[in-house]
């Protein structure tokens, strides 16, 4: 399976199309989105957003904006923070009553996932998101679709995954498309210094993931480009995560860590990620372990036991990104920012009955991914028992 699946998917990525996106970034640019909505014809806004943002108002600016311009706007804001297939088709059903033509998503990365996907369901109601995530299934652009990120981590506004998690087989589905990117990506510091510590924290190291992943990835050859700015990824993510724990409402650091899960986006979007990501996921689906939470605690354990078949890559980015000179130090820098940042060493929540099953489900992520070190079970097994 490991030998057939990852040529395959590597295959189908590199049909994926990126559109130029216009990114902007500032205090209060949100508010300006009502431009490019009345530039696009629409008449009625489905605004997928977290809780927090709708209750406390911080697209009041914007809706008045669009109401001003005659353009309604309907909130959808039960999404959870692993949104499920039923959440999509909740969503799905207000956007057809409401009869909306277009998509804001604002929040973190399970508001964009999940409004993503609604957008795609909207332009192909015959598609359900159990054949979506086949990949193989043909689908037509998504309404009009525009990401305003609050959290710096997933970079779900630039790749093109999105993670829904099917409820009655407890599975994360990956979907894969590039038909559901947005028309125009708005970091905004207003919005981004109202995240708290922990979501903070966990999103930034989400980020450092993806970039470590990608630049160690077997596939980076094949999209070289993309990986180019992991370095100043890493660089950055050490220098401003830090800041903006301690001062939530840094908005400097903020508009940086938003960048700078952008960029990380782009370097894994097509290279993908790996064992720590393949891990991390269970982790997240069986205990709803928060997911950059879970990729902090998994990450020193994979890059050490992949030191021989990875070594002289993380040494290349350890040394470029000005961190470390060797990899060996490079992991032991990470497990330094990780403890400064209060993450565990261990989880709590893993039950030895769930073993078996994880370790089935990382295997088969795994397959699909260019992991410089294809772990084998046992392998995987004694880092899941050593997290315990």
């Amino acid at each position: 399976m490991q030998g057939f699946a990852q040529p395959v998917v590597r295959r189908f990525v590199k049909t994926m199309k990126s559109k130029p996106i216009p990114v902007v970034s500032g205090k209060h640019t949100a508010d300006e989105l009502y431009v490019d909505i009345l530039q696009k014809g629409c008449k009625m806004v489905f605004i997928a957003s977290g809780k927090t943002i709708r209750t406390k108002g911080m697209l009041d600016r914007l809706v008045e904006n669009l109401d001003s311009n005659g353009i309604k706007a309907v909130f959808f804001s039960d999404i959870s923070p692993d949104p499920t297939i039923d959440t999509v088709e909740s969503g799905l059903e207000v956007f057809r009553k409401s009869k909306c033509d277009c998509v804001i998503a604002a929040g973190g990365g399970s508001v964009l996932d999940c409004a993503k996907v609604i957008a795609l369901r909207a332009a192909n109601p015959q598609i359900s998101v159990r054949m979506m995530s086949l990949y193989v299934v043909p689908c037509r652009r998504s309404v009009p679709i525009f990401a305003v990120p609050t959290t710096s981590g997933t970079g779900s506004e630039i790749t093109f995954f999105s993670l829904i998690t099917d409820q009655k087989r407890h599975k994360k589905l990956a979907l894969l498309s590039d038909r559901y990117l947005p028309d125009k990506i708005v970091f905004d510091s207003a919005l981004l210094k109202n995240v708290p510590k922990k979501p903070t924290i966990y999103a930034g190291l989400d980020a450092l993931t993806h970039s470590i992943e990608a630049y160690i990835s077997t596939n980076r050859k094949a999209f070289a480009e993309d990986i180019v700015s992991a370095p100043e990824v890493c660089r950055n993510i050490f220098a401003y995560l830090p800041v903006v724990a301690k001062d939530p409402k840094n908005e400097e650091g903020r508009l940086v860590m938003a960048g700078s899960a952008y960029k990380a986006g782009i370097n894994f979007r097509r290279t993908g990620v790996g064992f720590i990501h393949a891990i991390a996921h269970r982790l997240g689906e069986t205990y709803h372990i928060p997911h950059g939470l879970a990729c902090a605690v998994v990450m020193p354990h994979v890059l050490k036991i992949s030191l021989p078949q990875a070594g002289h890559r993380l040494k290349k980015l350890a040394v470029k990104s000005g961190i470390a000179d060797s990899a060996e130090d490079f992991i032991d820098r990470i497990c330094e920012l990780e403890r400064a940042l209060g993450i565990p060493e261990k989880l709590d929540e893993i039950n030895e009955k769930d073993i078996p099953a994880m370790i089935r489900r990382v295997m088969s992520e795994a397959a699909t991914q260019g992991c410089p070190k294809r772990l084998s079970r046992k392998e995987v097994e004694e880092i899941l028992r050593s997290l315990r």
